[in-house]
């Protein structure tokens, strides 16, 4: 019975340190992280593969309180072939090139017959064709072992130390073999009046190992960006303005969807939001695909006619979110029916969002030009200038539908020159850029008329 107890003693103790109690990655937009826990004993060792470009002072811990690290040791796989292989690929490109260089010394102007020219021209051409497409070759080995190389993994061992029997450690490294891109699917209903967004993403991971079982920590935000305000300088009159660039760090940039049914919150921390994803199965060297989010949203609908533009009505969503929404590529539908796909931007938690749904041919505008003169004033102390359209918007569907209709008039910035707006019905805004905006509802088959100009006087 002692017996089997020390054989079941000495098992635990084995699968304590070498199996782990959970496996997280931390993606950030530029960065990402694996984080190992394992229950530890009173004192022993954890092994655990890493990859080979994990060096020591890349590598955290995190312990309880009566644990501590005593050694850690990285052991690299001996990879003699390998070595020797691009040893021999290296000379051997060299040994081309020397040829190639030899080949392309050789003259002609001794040779008197046209046919032996040709001839010997022939050959050095074929020569030359054959040399450099075998040193192409030679480079592509080596750029396939270089690869090969770089996913070999390295083997970390920690020796560790407890005051008590049991304990827990957390083993941290950076991955840079991850390629994450996240896009959305944005679908738009009328009739339940809502848009629904759908957030997905695309996970490469080149790593050492498959896991079954990995928890995701997606963060919108770059690591080790914004840390600290900018420093602050004087500004004095008539200094030349210093522009600073911002280092800006780019993400090392089969499709398999994960088959069981995914955990997912999205969580606030004191100053940021993150989503977590709980127990996925992630390959390596494949395409994973990631189900990160889905909301419905309560969204009100209008068309706005851009009449300063081209001149067409486009379906607007308004929505608001109750969190963020960094910005990525999205796919645009419109009950259920594909509509586009464009960079969706950062969408701020609380705040009135606009989204799109490409035109609706179902409001026709015309444009008629009924005014253009130019005359000057009886005292010929003033230059008018003045411009009148008609615009006829028509409702082809069967039922009522809210229409924003914008134009704009000039904006004088010059205290001479000044700028009349001249519309009927009158517009129900104005705003200092000139943009001007009547809110309409249209009936069904019905139509509307506005009549909108302006009038430019110069006292100059």
């Amino acid at each position: 019975m002692k017996n089997l107890i020390l054989l079941l003693t000495t098992v635990v103790s084995l699968v304590a340190a070498t199996v782990p109690i959970n496996v997280e990655l931390d993606i950030y937009s530029n960065k990402a992280f694996l984080s190992k826990s394992y229950y530890l004993n009173q004192s022993g060792e954890v092994t655990i593969k890493i990859p080979q470009n994990i060096t020591i002072d890349k590598i955290r811990y995190s312990l309880e309180e009566r644990c501590a690290v005593d050694n850690s040791t990285i052991i690299k796989p001996k990879n003699k072939e390998d070595i020797q292989r691009i040893v021999e690929l290296t000379n051997k490109i060299k040994a081309l090139k020397a040829k190639e260089n030899l080949l392309k010394t050789i003259s002609l102007k001794d040779i008197q017959q046209s046919e032996q020219i040709e001839n010997l021209s022939n050959l050095l051409v074929d020569k030359l064709t054959q040399n450099m497409s075998e040193i192409e070759n030679l480079k592509q080995q080596l750029i396939e072992l270089d690869k090969k190389s770089k996913i070999k993994n390295s083997e970390l061992t920690i020796a560790y130390t407890c005051e008590r029997d049991t304990g827990k450690i957390k083993i941290i490294y950076p991955i840079d073999m991850i390629k994450y891109t996240p896009f959305y699917n944005i679908s738009a209903n009328i009739n339940n009046k809502s848009v629904t967004i759908e957030k997905k993403a695309t996970l490469i991971y080149r790593g050492v190992e498959n896991y079954d079982d990995i928890d995701l920590n997606i963060y919108s935000y770059r690591y080790n960006q914004d840390v600290v305000p900018q420093p602050f300088y004087p500004r004095y009159l008539e200094e030349k303005k210093v522009l600073y660039a911002k280092n800006m760090l780019a993400m090392d940039s089969i499709q398999k969807s994960s088959p069981r049914k995914i955990m997912m919150k999205h969580q606030e921390l004191a100053t940021k939001s993150f989503y977590k994803i709980k127990s996925i199965s992630l390959k390596k060297d494949e395409k994973n695909l990631i189900h990160v989010d889905k909301t419905i949203l309560d969204a009100s609908f209008k068309n706005i006619i851009d009449a300063y533009g081209s001149n067409k009505a486009y379906l607007q969503a308004t929505i608001k979110t109750k969190k963020n929404y960094s910005g990525a590529q999205a796919n645009y539908f419109l009950n259920q029916n594909p509509i586009s796909t464009r960079y969706m931007e950062k969408i701020k938690k609380g705040q009135s969002t606009q989204l799109y749904f490409g035109e609706n041919e179902y409001i026709q505008i015309t444009k008629k030009l009924i005014k253009t003169l130019n005359e000057k004033t009886f005292f010929r102390d003033k230059k008018v200038s003045t411009q009148n359209w008609k615009y006829t918007i028509t409702n082809k569907k069967p039922y009522s539908t809210d229409v924003e209709f914008i134009t704009r008039v000039p904006v004088s910035k010059d205290a001479n020159i000044k700028v009349k707006t001249l519309a009927l019905p009158k517009f129900d805004s104005q705003s200092a850029e000139g943009k001007t905006i009547w809110n309409l509802e249209l009936q069904p088959n019905g139509k509307k008329e506005i009549i909108f100009g302006y009038e430019i006087s110069n006292s100059n």
